[in-house]
């Protein structure tokens, strides 16, 4: 048996920890937050889990919502003008990549009651640079997995993989309730309970999921990514969620017509069912010095921490977790070094990161040919969309052909669709 630490309770930490606690090891779990102090909280975020990381979950259990939650069953995404026109239509079917979005509040509440019942050890408290120092020295690996938390400061800016410097989006998202957002088949012109995406050029963007909370069980979450200084760029100054609904309400009737009538007599799911900020999507050196010289291991947000613009923010998190879990056990009783934790991410990146960041990245900027021609395809062949929408579920498969020209035109022969003129 080996002793772990894990600093944070989010995504990567818990899934890590139960995982290294099913292996048989000793694990010590930190947050700052009781499971009470959880649940009554602002919503983190709004993530959508994808097939591959669900599939994560139910491996180790941790599924307790599996029948509740809503599935997304696939993406309708309009392509708009400033005015708010359609100038381009692609939906496509998730198929078996469906996947579901869960109130975080939720879900890391339970999970962390959870901890402790399988053997592990639950501390709650901020933890200090000196004290992981004095954490670090009584376990084999101490694993940061703190998000966007001032500890990451030990964590060195990767300047030759991070491509921002400062936010790309400001960010506003609800969770709501009304009763023409929820069920199978909300919107008319969608066969399936959909994923609704919005791109407004030169404005940013809007999206839409199926959605579960404890508050009221389901609902619908919006997430709205602004382009800073530009007219979707509202809802900084909002101080309350209500004051946010309104701001939200009047930019869908502004860029989304077409959509305002689902949004009529919606309401918050519970006061605390918004937020709004902002941050610069970075990429990290994994391991952190600490004064005496020992070092910790980053992992997640931590380390790779990619705007939500594909709601790759959890899935990646997962990806990570998974394979740092399996280069952990395959250690045996082997010493975790600064060179070992290096080679670790670096395979990782190169192998799954570089792909989610690139292809996150890529969505926050004008389409370029390879994507346009793709787009175009899709919109008339629906093998196409599928595969296309599909592919958020492991962002690698986009590869090579989103950056080739080319191969973004074999792409769509080989697909059944045809060239565009």
């Amino acid at each position: 048996m080996r002793k772990f630490a894990i600093i944070g309770g989010g995504q990567a930490g818990l899934h890590i920890g139960f995982a290294l606690l099913k292996a048989g090891h000793a694990v010590t779990l930190y947050s700052d937050r009781t499971p009470a102090e959880i649940l009554g909280s602002r919503i983190p975020s709004t993530a959508f889990l994808f097939n591959s990381t669900l599939d994560m979950e139910r491996e180790l259990g941790l599924n307790f919502w599996e029948d509740l939650v809503p599935y997304g069953e696939g993406m309708h995404v309009d392509f708009r003008d400033p005015t708010g026109a359609i100038g381009l239509t692609v939906q496509g079917r998730l198929e078996g990549r469906k996947g579901q979005a869960l109130d975080q509040r939720t879900k890391f509440s339970r999970w962390l009651e959870e901890f402790p019942k399988r053997g592990g050890k639950l501390v709650i408290k901020a933890v200090s640079v000196e004290e992981l120092d004095q954490i670090s020295a009584e376990n084999d690996l101490t694993i940061v997995t703190a998000g966007k938390g001032n500890i990451n400061a030990l964590f060195e800016r990767d300047d030759q993989r991070s491509v921002h410097t400062k936010p790309p989006r400001h960010l506003a998202a609800l969770l709501l309730t009304g009763p023409k957002l929820m069920g199978d088949r909300p919107w008319l012109r969608v066969p399936f309970r959909p994923l609704r995406f919005n791109f407004v050029a030169g404005a940013g963007e809007f999206f839409s999921l199926p959605f579960y909370t404890h508050t009221v069980g389901e609902c619908r979450s919006v997430l709205f990514e602004a382009i800073p200084g530009g007219p979707i760029d509202r809802f900084q100054n909002a101080q309350s969620g209500e004051e946010l609904l309104e701001i939200a309400k009047g930019v869908i009737r502004e860029f989304s017509p077409d959509d305002a009538h689902h949004f009529e007599d919606v309401q918050l799911t519970d006061p605390n069912a918004w937020l709004k900020g902002a941050f610069t999507p970075t990429i990290r050196k994994p391991v952190g010095r600490l004064p005496s010289g020992r070092f910790v291991m980053g992992v997640g947000d931590t380390v790779v921490l990619n705007d939500p613009i594909t709601g790759q923010g959890s899935n990646n998190a997962a990806r990570m977790s998974k394979f740092v879990i399996e280069k952990i056990l395959a250690m045996g009783e082997g010493s975790f070094t600064p060179g070992w934790v290096s080679d670790v991410v670096d395979t990782f990146w190169h192998e799954s990161g570089q792909y989610t960041s690139a292809f996150t990245n890529a969505l926050l900027n004008p389409p370029p040919p390879s994507v346009m021609e793709v787009l175009v395809a899709a919109s008339q062949t629906p093998a196409i969309a599928d595969k296309f929408m599909q592919n958020f579920d492991k962002p690698s498969d986009y590869w090579p052909w989103l950056v080739d020209l080319d191969l973004a035109r074999k792409f769509i022969v080989d697909n059944g669709g045809h060239l565009a003129a």
